[in-house]
C-alpha cells in the first residue's frame, strides 16, 4: 500500500489543502451576520477542518518516511532471530510460489515434517526444502543465507566474500564465496526475464580484470588489452522536456533514467552486438550511441538508431549521460572493494550492480525480492 500510494501524494496533498482552504473561506463568509450560536458552530467546524488537514499532512509524511525506509539491522534481527525463523519464512515463501515435481510435473504435494521435505501426491517423489533453489547442495545454515542477502541488499555498494566470512565468523572462505556467487547468479537470472524498451543509451565499457590463461602473454594496449574485459552497456533513457522538470532536478540530464543491463562480451563485433541487443530489448525500442562501427547493424533489430560522433563534441557525457554514469559507478563499486576480479566472474559482479540499480527504489522490499529470486532460480 505504501508503494502504490507514494507517487500520488504530491498531487493529493495540494488538492486537499486547496479544498480545505476553500472550505474555511466559505465557512467565514457572512460570519458577522450570524448569531452567537451559529458563530460558535462555524468556529468549531473551522477547528475540525484544520485538525483534519494537519492529520492528513502527518499521515502523508509517515507514508513517505516508511517508503524511504530500508530493512536495517535491528529490523532484520527482530524478523529473523534464529535458524528456525529463517527456515519457517523460507518454507512460507516456497509454499506461496508453488512446488513442481521434477519427475512428473505435478504441483500438488504433501509436507513431510519428519523428513523436512515435500512429497508429490501423484508419484510420491520427495523434494527437499532447498531442492531447485539457489540453496541446493549448500550445507550453510538458512541464517547464513538470510544474513548474506540482508548485507547485500542493505547497501548501495557491496561486500567482499572475505568480509562476509568475518561477519558470519565462518571458517571456510570457499563456502561463503560460493554462496555469494549463487546469490548474484540469481540476481542475473531474475533480470534476464525483462527486456529494455522505449529509448535506450548504448555504449561499451572496459573493466580491468585478471585473465589467468593470458597472464604470461605480452601486454597490449587499448581494446585488445589482456587487462580489459569488454562490456556492452544498455540503459533506458527517455528524453524529458526541460520545462517539465522540478527545480531541484535542474542539474540533472534532460533524460529520465530507467533500467540497465551489462553484458560481458568476448568481442565487440557487429554481429555479436546485434544478436545480444536483439535478446535484451523490445522490437519498438529506439537507441542512441556513439559512432563505433560495431553498432552499424543495429537498425536491423531496433526501431530507430541515432548515431552521435562524440569525438567532435567536447562534453561527450552530455550526449550519453546515463550510460556513462552507470559505467563509472560500476567501476567505482568494483575498484573500491576488490583488489582484482577474475575475468570469468566479472559478469557475476555486474549482475549484482544492475540488480540493485534497477531496484533502487524498493528499499525494505529488496530483501524479500532477492529471497524470492533465490527460491525461483537454482
Amino acid at each position: 500500500m505504501i508503494f502504490t500510494t507514494r507517487p500520488y501524494l504530491k498531487y493529493l496533498l495540494p488538492s486537499i489543502i486547496i479544498f480545505g482552504t476553500g472550505l474555511i473561506v466559505f465557512l467565514f463568509q457572512g460570519f458577522e451576520g450570524k448569531t452567537d450560536e451559529q458563530q460558535k458552530v462555524l468556529v468549531w467546524m473551522t477547528v475540525l477542518v484544520v485538525f483534519f488537514l494537519m492529520t492528513i499532512r502527518n499521515v502523508s509524511q509517515k507514508i513517505l518516511y516508511l517508503s524511504e525506509k530500508i530493512l536495517n539491522l535491528f529490523d532484520f534481527v527482530d524478523r529473523f532471530p534464529d535458524e528456525a525463523s529463517c527456515r519457517a519464512h523460507f518454507k512460507k515463501e516456497r509454499d506461496r510460489l508453488g512446488i513442481v515435481c521434477k519427475k512428473c510435473g505435478c504441483s500438488e504435494y504433501y509436507w513431510k515434517k519428519d523428513r523436512e521435505s515435500y512429497q508429490c501426491k501423484k508419484c510420491g517423489k520427495r523434494i527437499t526444502l532447498r531442492s531447485g533453489t539457489a540453496l541446493e547442495n549448500s550445507n550453510l545454515p538458512y541464517l547464513y543465507w538470510f544474513k548474506a542477502i540482508h548485507l547485500l541488499t542493505s547497501t548501495k555498494k557491496t561486500f567482499s566474500a572475505l568480509e562476509i566470512q568475518r561477519q558470519l565468523n565462518h571458517k571456510s572462505y570457499e563456502a561463503i564465496w560460493s554462496m555469494l556467487h549463487k546469490i548474484r547468479d540469481a540476481m542475473g537470472k531474475r533480470d534476464s526475464r525483462y527486456k529494455l524498451t522505449a529509448y535506450i543509451e548504448l555504449d561499451d565499457g572496459f573493466f580491468e580484470t585478471v585473465d589467468i590463461e593470458k597472464k604470461d602473454e605480452e601486454r597490449k594496449r587499448g581494446r585488445g588489452s589482456q587487462k580489459q574485459s569488454k562490456v556492452l552497456v544498455l540503459i533506458e533513457s527517455e528524453p524529458v522536456d526541460s520545462m517539465e522538470k522540478d527545480i531541484k532536478y535542474k542539474h540533472k540530464p534532460n533524460r529520465k533514467v530507467g533500467h540497465v543491463k551489462m553484458i560481458v562480451m568476448d568481442t565487440l563485433q557487429g554481429e555479436n552486438i546485434k544478436s545480444n541487443i536483439d535478446k535484451m530489448v523490445e522490437d519498438d525500442t529506439s537507441a542512441i550511441s556513439d559512432a563505433y562501427k560495431g553498432y552499424n547493424k543495429l537498425k536491423e533489430v531496433l526501431k530507430a538508431h541515432e548515431v552521435i560522433n562524440t569525438s567532435e563534441i567536447k562534453k561527450a557525457h552530455t550526449v550519453l549521460p546515463w550510460v556513462h554514469s552507470a559505467i563509472g559507478n560500476a567501476k567505482k563499486v568494483l575498484q573500491g572493494l576488490h583488489h582484482s576480479i577474475g575475468k570469468d566472474y566479472l559478469q557475476s559482479y555486474l549482475n549484482e550492480f544492475c540488480y540493485k540499480y534497477n531496484r533502487r527504489y524498493f528499499k525494505d522490499k529488496l530483501f524479500d525480492r532477492l529471497l524470492i529470486a533465490c527460491i525461483e532460480f537454482k
